[in-house]
């Protein structure tokens, strides 16, 4: 689904920021505030429900969701930035005119992530990991696996939102379908420049590799310094910097 997190200029192209791996687009609210840019800021959140995803398919259908003539200028943090660049490769191919694409902190699959346990038990704990920290709360860990365990870990936590089980459970849906489709997902080249957002902080349950992977799938990469780790970079409190750095990427 495409939202409007902002409104613009009718006149001026959007930036279009793509769902992280929650599928959510809440993380980009205070950023689309921030922002500069005078044209919208619009977001696409990711279909609910799990079962089989490609991100490839999903690349595809949001771009032709999108207005053929205007340029792309798409974003995305996490998960949502190899989306974002498979959007600009499929807009490319219909020879669609892309702008900008700018990655904040993310990581491009590789064939060895397919190896990568994606059990219903290790992604769940991932996801309460995910959404506590991306709040700044303390770690908590399901007792199990079920919809209730998970609801009642986000409780502890004080990250549940007022949630009940069965949004608790659509969100997981989500979450385990998105992680898949990623560790499967082979990136395409990108036609033009990445601007590649990267956090300047660690953070023990995501280490900083040595490299992205963006080099060789773009003609150049330029990288960008992000305060914050990969959970806090888009918070309230970095909002504001994020955006600068994103509004002086803007070119044409």
């Amino acid at each position: 689904m495409l939202h409007t997190l902002r409104p613009g200029r009718g006149d001026v192209a959007p930036i279009v920021c793509v769902h992280p791996v929650t599928g959510a687009v809440t993380a980009y609210r205070a950023l689309a505030l921030a922002l500069a840019w005078p044209g919208p800021v619009l977001a696409f959140s990711a279909p609910p429900g799990g079962g089989e995803l490609e991100l490839a398919d999903l690349a595809a259908r949001y771009v032709g969701q999108l207005d053929a003539a205007a340029p792309l200028r798409v974003l995305g943090w996490g998960l949502g930035g190899v989306v974002a660049a498979e959007m600009a490769a499929v807009a490319a191919a219909r020879r669609g005119t892309v702008r900008f694409v700018g990655l904040v902190d993310s990581r491009a699959p590789t064939p060895d992530m397919r190896a990568r346990p994606t059990d219903r038990e290790t992604l769940v704990k991932a996801f309460v990991q995910h959404t506590v920290l991306v709040r700044e709360l303390a770690p908590v860990a399901p007792a199990a696996s079920d919809a209730a365990a998970v609801l009642a870990a986000l409780r502890e936590a004080g990250a549940d939102d007022g949630a009940d089980a069965a949004a608790v459970e659509e969100r997981v849906q989500t979450f385990i379908a998105l992680v898949r489709a990623f560790y499967h997902h082979a990136p395409r080249p990108v036609p033009i420049e990445i601007d590649l957002f990267e956090s300047t902080e660690s953070h023990p349950s995501h280490p900083k590799p040595p490299t992205l992977g963006w080099d060789g799938l773009a003609p150049t990469v330029a990288r960008h310094p992000a305060a914050g780790n990969h959970f806090t970079m888009l918070a309230p409190s970095h909002a504001a910097a994020l955006a600068r750095a994103l509004d002086a990427c803007q070119r044409g």
